[in-house]
C-alpha cells in the first residue's frame, strides 16, 4: 500500500505503479468515479488475476482506460466521427464508449465479443500511470463481485489486501458512482448503464440516446454488452429495503426500532435512530456520492436491515436509483410488507 495525492501524484508513487502494470501485476487506483483494480489491458494473462481477485464471472466485460485518443485509434477501429468529436470534447470524463474493438484486445477483457468499452479518466493520478505505463488499462470497480463499489481507499485496504499487487491510498473519489456507458455502435445510441451522467446531458454532444431497459430493469436473461449490465451488484453483506412511500419510511422509527435508515439529511430530519446520512438532496450529486460509503457503514450497523428511500431519478438521480434497485432484496410500500419483511428476516436470524 503506498499514500498518494490522486490530484498531484508522487512521480515516485506513479512510476512504481505503473512498473508493476508493464510487469503484468494488479494495482488498485482512484479515478474520479471509484477505485478500479486495474491491469495491462493488452495481456490476457494479466487481466485474468482482475477475475480471480474480484470473483467476476468471466462473460462480465472490462472496461479500458485510455490516456490519450492515440490509444482509442489502437484499440477500437470504425470509431464514427461524431464519436471521435464527443470524445474529444467530454473527456477526460465519466462516460464510456461502447465501440468495435481492435484486434490487439484480448477475449477476456471483451468476455468474446466483438466490442470493447473504453474510457479516459478525469483523475491526474489514473492518467499518469496510464501514460508512464504505456499501456492501456482494463479495470473494473474495485470490489469483490457483487459487493458495494469502492469509494474510499480504507475500503479497498480492507477487501482487497493480499489479492492485488498493490493499493494506492489516495483518500476519497469525486462523484463516488460510476461512469455513464454508451454503446456508439448503432444508431440510436443506447445508454447500456447509467452513470454521472445523464442521457439528457450527453445528447447535445452525440444526439439522441436510448436507455437498454433490461440494465435498468436487472434482467438477468442476457448476454452483457458492458459492465453493470446484468449481475447482481452494489449489494452490502446486510438486507437492503428499498421503500418507495416517504410517509411509510418516516413513519419506520415508530414501526420498529430495529432497522437503520439511509437518506437524505431532509429525509431524515427529526428522525430517530442510529441512521446514515447521504448529505443534502438539494445537490443531487451529494447523495451519489455518498451512496456507496452508506452500504458499507450499514454493515458496521447492529441492525436488522437497511431502509432507504428512493430519490428523484432525473439526471445522476438516475443512476443512484439504479445502484439502489441493484443492491436492493426487497421493494415495499406497505406497512404490513414491512412487517410481514421484518419477521422473515427475524426467524432466519434465530
Amino acid at each position: 500500500m503506498l499514500k498518494v495525492n490522486q490530484n498531484k501524484p508522487e512521480p515516485g508513487v506513479v512510476e512504481a505503479a505503473a512498473k508493476v502494470i508493464r510487469e503484468g501485476g494488479t494495482v488498485v487506483f482512484p479515478t474520479e468515479t471509484v477505485y478500479g483494480l486495474g491491469a495491462n489491458a493488452l495481456s490476457a494473462e494479466a487481466c485474468l488475476k482482475i477475475f480471480s481477485a474480484k470473483r467476476r464471472p468471466a462473460d462480465n466485460p472490462l472496461i479500458v482506460h485510455i490516456c490519450s485518443i492515440a490509444q482509442l485509434d489502437d484499440i477500437c477501429r470504425n470509431v464514427p466521427e461524431e464519436v471521435m468529436d464527443a470524445a474529444n470534447r467530454i473527456w477526460p470524463g465519466p462516460v464510456t464508449f461502447l465501440l468495435e474493438r481492435s484486434n490487439i484486445v484480448p477475449d477476456i477483457v471483451t468476455a468474446g465479443l466483438p466490442t470493447v468499452a473504453v474510457r479516459m479518466p478525469a483523475n491526474p493520478l489514473a492518467l499518469a500511470i496510464i501514460e508512464k505505463s504505456g499501456k492501456p488499462i482494463a479495470a473494473p470497480s474495485a470490489n469483490i463481485a457483487t459487493r458495494p463499489s469502492i469509494v474510499d481507499s480504507s475500503d479497498a485496504i480492507k477487501e482487497l489486501s493480499g489479492l492485488v499487487d498493490m493499493i494506492l491510498d489516495a483518500g476519497r473519489t469525486y462523484f463516488g458512482i460510476e461512469s455513464t456507458i454508451v454503446d456508439v455502435t448503432r444508431k440510436p445510441y443506447v445508454m447500456l448503464r447509467p452513470g454521472v451522467y445523464s442521457p439528457a446531458d450527453l445528447e447535445p454532444f452525440l444526439g439522441k440516446i436510448v436507455s437498454d431497459q433490461r440494465s435498468l430493469e436487472g434482467n438477468a436473461d442476457f448476454a452483457p454488452l458492458a459492465p453493470g449490465m446484468k449481475y447482481t451488484h452494489y449489494s452490502p453483506d446486510k438486507p437492503l429495503i428499498l421503500i418507495t412511500d416517504e410517509d411509510l419510511f418516516r413513519k419506520i422509527p415508530q414501526i420498529t426500532g430495529m432497522l437503520t435508515l439511509i437518506g437524505t439529511s431532509q429525509m431524515l430530519d427529526g428522525l430517530a435512530g442510529d441512521n446514515i446520512s447521504l448529505g443534502d438532496g438539494r445537490n443531487p450529486y451529494e447523495p451519489a456520492s455518498n451512496l456507496f460509503k452508506a452500504f458499507r457503514l450499514l454493515e458496521g450497523k447492529s441492525s436488522l436491515a437497511g431502509c432507504i428511500h428512493a430519490v428523484n431519478d432525473q439526471g445522476i438521480g438516475m443512476a443512484v436509483m439504479n445502484r439502489i434497485r441493484k443492491a436492493a432484496s426487497m421493494v415495499i410500500g406497505s406497512e404490513d410488507e414491512l412487517l410481514r419483511y421484518i419477521d422473515e428476516l427475524s426467524s432466519n436470524k434465530r
